[in-house]
């Protein structure tokens, strides 16, 4: 318990529900795998966590948490949206290589920094025919 203004207030833990989500994550994460042929060093890259932690997670021994669980999604998203543009076995070299339209820096890296937006525009212009 906190205690605010006089006022005692629950603290919040970890919920079941956080909980299913990061497993759920886990889970989309191995099976992006099997369409698309990132290396456990692509979503380390992609994730800031260490390999042993991404080979963790696929192999289902843990699921990622907090910032980890974000930048896996987000790197789930930008995946799915451009395996429609590149072939599936374009994707990591995409992911990792600089991009002019980036401003010369990776997707990667920029899903790292927390700068996704920025890649799903990219992503999503790319989808749509924008860029010719």
């Amino acid at each position: 318990m906190a205690v605010t203004d006089g006022a005692t207030v629950p603290m919040m833990t970890t919920s079941a529900a956080a909980d299913v989500g990061s497993v759920a994550l886990a889970d989309q994460l191995s099976g992006l795998r099997e369409r698309v042929p990132i290396s456990e060093a692509d979503v380390s890259r992609a994730t800031g966590a260490d390999q042993g932690t991404v080979r963790a997670w696929i192999h289902g021994e843990a699921a990622p948490t907090g910032m980890h669980a974000n930048r896996v999604a987000e790197l789930i998203a930008v995946i799915d949206e451009m395996a429609g543009t590149f072939k599936p076995e374009s994707l990591a070299t995409w992911l990792n290589d600089a991009v002019p339209a980036l401003g010369g820096q990776a997707p990667a890296d920029l899903i790292a920094a927390g700068r996704y937006e920025r890649v799903m525009d990219l992503a999503l212009g790319l989808s749509a025919g924008a860029f010719t």
